[in-house]
């Protein structure tokens, strides 16, 4: 699977063009995204997302690919610097990459509440 034009898709999931362009600009990164409207093009990470957000829209948090700068006090966190927001904030990581992703591009979901927004690290889906 390989990059895929928006249009193509919101045909084979019998979707409104409109309708699954405006749920990618809100649950995907910029960089799963190339070109405009309607030839707008998903890469294979985004489409997976994407696919499930048509399901459950809710559910699926909002994504972002960040640079992460350097680890907290925590060891749990890392600060990473997402563009797409122009700022510094704190990423949940797993046990195993602590003191392994500083310097490294990295994909961050951003997981609203009541109490605000809290940003967790998820691992890339490779195809084989």
């Amino acid at each position: 699977m390989a990059k895929v034009r928006i249009d193509r898709l919101a045909k084979e999931w019998g979707m409104e063009v409109e309708e699954l362009l405006s749920l990618a600009t809100d649950k995907l990164s910029d960089k799963m995204m190339t070109g405009t409207r309607r030839a707008t093009w998903i890469n294979e990470e985004g489409q997976k997302i994407l696919k499930d957000a048509t399901s459950i829209p809710e559910c699926v948090p909002k994504h972002y690919e960040g640079q992460v700068i350097k680890g907290a006090a925590n060891p749990s966190y890392v600060y990473a610097f997402i563009k797409e927001i122009g700022k510094k904030v704190p990423v949940v990581v797993p046990r195993r990459w602590r003191g392994r992703l500083t310097g490294k591009n990295v994909l961050i979901e951003a997981i609203q509440d009541i109490n605000g927004t809290s940003y967790r690290y998820r691992e890339r889906h490779h195809s084989k």
